[in-house]
């Protein structure tokens, strides 16, 4: 059963605004929604997490405050490289804070979903044709603009796997829906982003908010981290943590003399994430699901 919470906020309003931004996000990775009126009442700052005014104004450590250790993280707001320490220790301390205050909470994931990942391709421009002497000069014949979507999109139809293209700019107002017709969603939250770098632990198992600070308020934007290309060891860490995560496969890979094989090794990588218990789904419908 997954508990509704309400947060009780001490300190400045603005260290306030940002740790209460925070701590939606590090209960939510644990399946506990926080809203204006909840069953029960969780007052922060507290033993599990104190708080150090100052720690929100510079890099101290995780120990003197972890709630502004992980918002600087979880942001990239800190002068920091914010990869260089990763800000799951300070999740299994909101883990406990949440056990010793007796809370009930499930993966908010349907079916009895283990985990969830968000899929997402980078969408690729189509080549257009070249026309006169050029186009009949050509050495070897082009396949269809949209071959590489077809064989993308016939692999997750046989599977029943959703997702959704990124970069859609790129495509003009006809090739767009062209694509939509082969049912890929185009409609990804503008704000989502992509970890630059690789890896599980390189971000966080969760979608994550960030911080207006002018507004003083959470962002609008949600960062979904990168799983890779295949999954890594923290496969292992999002299974037993119930999290979600994106995976981002550039629809550039289906393209080419080798699109044959690589859409076989996707088709055995959807198999596999199916097989751990896995929910495959659109970031809108993983962000839905979290903060609805």
């Amino acid at each position: 059963m997954k508990e509704l919470v309400q947060l009780a906020i001490g300190g400045p309003a603005a260290i306030g605004a940002r740790a209460s931004a925070t701590l939606t996000d590090l209960l939510a990775s644990s399946g506990v929604q926080v809203v204006r009126t909840g069953s029960v009442v969780l007052e922060w700052p507290n033993a599990a997490l104190p708080s150090q005014t100052s720690a929100w104004e510079s890099a101290q450590p995780a120990e003197h405050d972890p709630l502004a250790f992980a918002f600087r993280h979880l942001t990239g707001s800190g002068p920091r490289d914010p990869w260089a320490t990763p800000v799951d220790p300070i999740r299994v301390q909101v883990a406990d804070w949440i056990r010793s205050e007796r809370l009930r909470s499930t993966p908010p994931w349907p079916d009895g979903a283990t985990g969830a990942i968000a899929i997402i391709h980078e969408a690729r421009p189509f080549e257009q044709e070249r026309s006169g002497l050029r186009g009949r000069l050509s050495r070897s014949p082009k396949e269809p603009p949209l071959a590489p979507y077809e064989r993308l999109a016939a692999v997750e139809r046989a599977r029943h796997v959703p997702s959704a293209l990124r970069s859609i700019d790129l495509l003009q107002p006809s090739e767009q829906a062209q694509v939509r017709a082969l049912g890929f969603a185009l409609d990804t939250p503008a704000g989502v982003q992509i970890a630059a770098r690789p890896g599980f632990r390189r971000g966080t198992a969760f979608p994550t908010r960030g911080y207006d600070t002018a507004a003083e308020r959470a962002a609008e934007w949600i960062e979904l981290p990168l799983l890779g290309d295949t999954p890594d060891a923290g496969l292992r860490a999002l299974l037993n943590s119930g999290g979600g995560a994106a995976l981002s496969i550039p629809v550039e890979r289906f393209a080419g003399e080798h699109a044959a094989e690589e859409a076989v090794i996707y088709d055995e990588l959807l198999e596999r994430l199916q097989g751990v218990g896995l929910w495959l789904t659109t970031p809108e419908e993983l962000l839905r699901r979290l903060y609805a």
